[in-house]
């Protein structure tokens, strides 16, 4: 009786134990304050730093990561309802130097542990542009996001999004947190500085909130975001992985660092051990004047002098290799090592040669240290002067990032040459499509792949004219200046011409430069450009695409015809469909091909206040807005003149390449404007002939 007893007794602590241990266990309740390869998984980049530090990107090029607890944890219940669950976790992100920060890191569930279909930069090792936002991707995200990317709905480039399937966020705040007297205290999340996160789902109330502070803070009563009605149930499977995943991109840099995880699907999450936590904010070098004391001999300061006096001369034998002034590291993008575009190019060699016209010659590179296949423009100045505000409208066109833009990854200059790197766009330029060498055999472009590059161009354009932080006018927008991807989308490139003011400014300059046929009246009369000289050049494009036809043609007689005279004749005969482009025989839409045409005749009208606006534009080609009737009896005009305006074009027979980055502009000088070919600090750069 007493060992039953004894046995009961036994029992009676040693089964509660046990259904408490299998209860915690079938709960997933886990807590990280030591990291070791054994108890985690990592993909791709990610490592483990220390037990205290796991890292995901360590502030190198087209990095991507994840890190992922090693079994899945079942999310649902027998109703399929998600479970209640709260993790909390402390992230750093820290960048190697000012201006070079990015892409940023995500909380993830995720159906499976594979990274594959995923990539890095501003999609954070989540998805591709092809696969994000897709429903099969069945997996919840939320962003620590550093890079602001208005394509995905970014409201800034420091702040934090709730993510369904993809990259682009259905609910953000900026990176804050609020004060028990309720302050909204903002916080970077790029300095480098250790900052607890919070994340609760309620399966009861449908709600998930989301919380951020500084190490050492107590979680915020009220949390940063909070989304009601948040139904998981057809977004997750059943069982999950749960983790981080990050990413940087060519030059957007950080690294992104977890401190300590904890993570429960019931009940409270367990706490962490936030002491003795690394930092990673970058300490500013102290600098300490020392005199030499009494004890220094005159052998130990003779070679002293001696070093020193070799470090100073290698310093300015680097500047003169170079010519690297102070100011030139403040911009971004950043100055690429001309050794190393050298390398990239295969120094310069000729079979890495793709174009070369007036501005200068194109190679083809390959970047070393990232595998990125770039575009490098050689550029010779006649003379250094203006050299500083020229990289200065360099580096402010660096940040502009749209899908159809072709993007600017860096410049170099190298005594009075200037390179600037572009990514390398493999199907060329528009033009060579449009208008192919009969000596060669090239399929003819479809009408379907015409009118997407029509909505991609449109698209580049609102975003330079409407949508970036000031209002960008491209000025030379032709179809040389179209560059096309691997997957033929629409890139708008060469802002060698752009001129770059504030929204509430109005741009003036002093000399026109642009292409002839592109230039829009207004433009060679007063020398000013704006928006709308954009569309009118814009117009041009649409009936070059739609007629396959040149802007300005000769004849079989040796006539010049002008293309928008030409449309314009076949509408008024009532035989628009006319103008259409005969290589494509006849297989196209027919209202599509109509309306292309009724709009490029629109957008080129002579009169720049009776031209439709970019956006409206978009909205027509994308079926989201009717073409407005009353435009169409615009379509009066006599556009018909020889001299365009008060300045005599020049057209000579002359062959001039396309390059990858755009043909050569035709130089219109006005006998009232400067004829200089210097830059002139008033009007826009000009960058060569």
């Amino acid at each position: 009786m007493t060992a039953f007893c004894q046995l009961r007794s036994l029992f009676s602590v040693v089964l509660p134990w046990l259904l408490f241990s299998s209860h915690f266990a079938s709960a997933k309740t886990f807590r990280y304050g030591d990291f070791n390869e054994s108890s985690i998984i990592l993909l791709k980049d990610a490592s483990i730093r220390s037990h205290r530090v796991l890292t995901l990107t360590n502030q190198t090029q087209r990095t991507m990561s994840r890190v992922l607890y090693p079994s899945p944890i079942k999310i649902k219940a027998s109703n399929n309802s998600v479970l209640s669950f709260s993790t909390t976790f402390v992230f750093s992100i820290a960048a190697p130097s000012e201006g070079m920060h990015g892409n940023g890191l995500a909380f993830i569930m995720a159906p499976n542990k594979s990274i594959v279909g995923a990539t890095d930069s501003q999609y954070l090792g989540l998805s591709t542009p092809t696969t994000n936002g897709l429903e099969s991707n069945h997996y919840l995200a939320v962003e620590f996001d550093t890079v602001y990317d208005p394509d995905l709905g970014d409201i800034d480039d420091n702040h934090v999004g709730v993510n369904k399937n993809g990259v682009k966020s259905f609910a953000s705040q900026p990176a804050a947190y609020w004060t028990d007297k309720g302050h909204f205290n903002n916080l970077s999340m790029k300095s480098g500085e250790n900052i607890q996160a919070w994340i609760d789902y309620d399966h009861v109330k449908d709600r998930l909130n989301v919380s951020i502070a500084v190490v050492g803070m107590e979680k915020p009563v009220r949390p940063l975001i909070s989304v009601t009605k948040f139904n998981l149930s057809a977004v997750l499977k059943d069982e999950v992985y749960v983790g981080f995943t990050s990413s940087t991109g060519t030059y957007a840099i950080e690294g992104h660092y977890i401190l300590g995880w904890s993570f429960s699907t019931e009940g409270k999450v367990p706490s962490l051990d936030l002491s003795d936590l690394p930092s990673f904010i970058k300490k500013k070098p102290i600098t300490k004047s020392r005199g030499f004391t009494a004890g220094v001999t005159v052998p130990s300061l003779v070679v002293f002098l001696v070093a020193v006096l070799f470090a100073l001369h290698k310093v300015k034998e680097i500047k003169e290799r170079e010519k690297i002034e102070e100011w030139e590291l403040e911009f971004w993008p950043h100055r690429i090592p001309y050794k190393e575009l050298k390398a990239a190019t295969q120094n310069f060699r000729n079979d890495q040669l793709v174009g070369c016209g007036g501005f200068g010659r194109v190679y083809k590179g390959v970047l070393g240290r990232s595998g990125l296949e770039v575009a490098v423009k050689c550029i010779t100045k006649d003379s250094t002067a203006g050299m500083k505000d020229f990289i200065s409208e360099i580096s402010s066109v660096g940040r502009l990032q749209h899908r159809n833009l072709v993007q600017l990854r860096g410049w170099c200059r190298k005594n009075k040459e200037l390179f600037i790197v572009y990514d390398y766009m493999p199907n060329g330029s528009l033009d060579k499509l449009i208008f192919p060498n009969p000596k060669e055999k090239t399929e003819v472009l479809s009408w379907a792949r015409r009118y997407a590059i029509l909505k991609g161009i449109a698209a580049g354009l609102l975003y330079l004219h409407e949508q970036w932080e000031r209002r960008v006018v491209h000025r030379d927008v032709k179809s040389s200046n179209v560059l096309l991807d691997s997957e033929l989308n629409a890139k708008l490139g060469d802002f060698g011409l752009a001129r770059l003011y504030d929204h509430t400014q109005n741009p003036e300059t002093t000399r026109v430069v642009g292409t002839v046929g592109y230039i829009a009246p207004e433009v060679t009369n007063t020398g000013k450009v704006t928006p709308s000289s954009d569309v009118f050049s814009f117009g041009v494009v649409l009936l070059e695409v739609a007629c396959g036809r040149r802007p300005v043609d000769l004849s079989k007689e040796n006539e010049q015809i002008v293309l928008v005279d030409w449309v314009k004749n076949s509408y008024q005969n009532g035989e628009i469909l006319h103008a259409a482009d005969p290589d494509l025989d006849g297989a196209y839409d027919a209202e599509e091909m109509e309306l292309v045409l009724k709009l490029g005749l629109v957008c080129s009208h002579p009169e720049p206040e009776k031209r439709l606006g970019i956006g409206t534009v978009l909205q027509i080609l994308e079926g989201q807005a009717p073409f407005p009737s009353h435009q169409i009896q615009w379509i009066s005009y006599d556009t018909s003149c020889k001299d365009y305006g008060s300045v005599i074009v020049h057209i000579t027979d002359e062959e001039v390449t396309t390059d990858q980055l755009g043909s050569v502009p035709v130089s219109v000088e006005s006998a009232t404007t400067s004829t200089s070919h210097g830059y002139d600090k008033d009007s826009d750069y000009d960058v060569g002939r």
